[in-house]
């Protein structure tokens, strides 16, 4: 074994270790879309953000753009999450996290640069973006994810995605008809529940399965990760 193979083993078996199983295919997805939708607790976003990191760490001069509807909400979710993710499982790497800009830098030219989808505009002064991560999709509008997507299109030499995690809140919902009503081959589907999340303390789950008898709608959504059907 050369010593570059022995490194790939052991950074594998260190993701192994450190990620839920669901979610490690989805390191070498390559799709222009991976659609994470689930329920309360499953680890998607936490997904969402390591996959984010390990990309700006190993391919150089990434501009990652991470998204929710509202800026003002992005600070203490995606931009804490990031930046927990980098102290918890990447402390040496060099990276730096600011607020003002709220923007994350690593040494190798690679950054995640953060934007609401609240004044879609703003998003045509971004420019060089290499992938996306839209936290809580389910809030957004299609056009929003359309303009995301047509933004995402100057030359790079690494493969350019789209990543959406949501919870599934409504069967009637856009995200359902675009992605999950019909086979796309430039569309990675995935599903993932609380029961998926090994790291999770187990009263969580308990919590969350309460809503069997109290809410069969909270149950469906937020316990199983099923698409949400008002009766």
């Amino acid at each position: 074994m050369t010593e570059r193979e022995f490194s790939v083993c052991r950074w594998y078996d260190r993701l192994c270790l450190t990620s839920n199983e669901i979610f490690l295919p989805l390191y070498f997805a390559r799709t222009r879309w991976l659609v994470m939708g689930g329920g309360a607790g499953s680890g998607k976003s936490r997904f969402a953000a390591r996959k984010l990191i390990e990309r700006c760490m190993s391919e150089a001069g990434h501009r990652m753009l991470v998204c929710r509807k509202v800026y003002a909400t992005l600070r203490e979710s995606c931009w804490a999450l990031l930046k927990a993710e980098i102290g918890s499982y990447y402390p040496d790497c060099g990276a730096e996290a600011t607020v003002s800009p709220m923007q994350i830098t690593f040494p190798n030219g690679s950054e995640i640069l953060f934007a609401g989808l609240d004044d879609v505009e703003k998003l045509k002064s971004i420019h060089r973006i290499t992938s996306v991560w839209v936290e809580e999709a389910s809030e957004c509008d299609e056009r929003d994810i359309d303009q995301l997507n047509i933004r995402l299109r100057d030359p790079s030499p690494w493969y350019k995605q789209i990543i959406l995690t949501f919870n599934p809140v409504s069967a009637l919902h856009w995200i359902k008809r675009r992605f999950f009503d019909a086979p796309n081959p430039d569309v990675t589907l995935s599903r993932s529940t609380y029961r998926d999340n090994r790291f999770l303390p187990p009263e969580y789950g308990e919590e969350l399965e309460k809503y069997r008898d109290i809410d069969p709608y909270y149950y469906s959504v937020y316990a199983l990760g099923e698409w949400g059907v008002l009766g």
